[in-house]
């Protein structure tokens, strides 16, 4: 169950902070019992710009932050987050794409 409230709540984030935008990616992360959420969000979708990827700590009660954003340049959240979730990984956190 806990799992599953994890996975979802990249899904919760977008919708709590911008009922009307739309998710391009999500990533769960885990390492020994933490778990760690990177989100990319498209407020003005199908416009994918502006965009802004979001980065959570959801068990330990940490306010979701702005890692990157852009109102310019297409692909950067994309490249950004993906990034991310690379050097998450090499870190020994197992990153799962949320929504394919």
């Amino acid at each position: 169950m806990k799992q599953l409230a994890f996975k979802t709540w990249g899904v919760l984030l977008a919708t709590l902070l911008f009922p009307l935008a739309s998710l391009a990616d999500s990533w769960s992360c885990e390492y020994e019992h933490l778990t760690r959420s990177v989100v990319i969000l498209y407020p003005n979708e199908p416009s994918r710009l502006p965009c802004k990827v979001y980065y959570a700590k959801p068990q330990e009660n940490v306010i979701p932050r702005t890692l990157w954003e852009a109102r310019n340049e297409e692909g950067y959240c994309q490249r950004k987050a993906e990034g991310f979730i690379e050097q998450l990984e090499s870190w020994g956190w197992q990153c799962t794409l949320d929504n394919q």
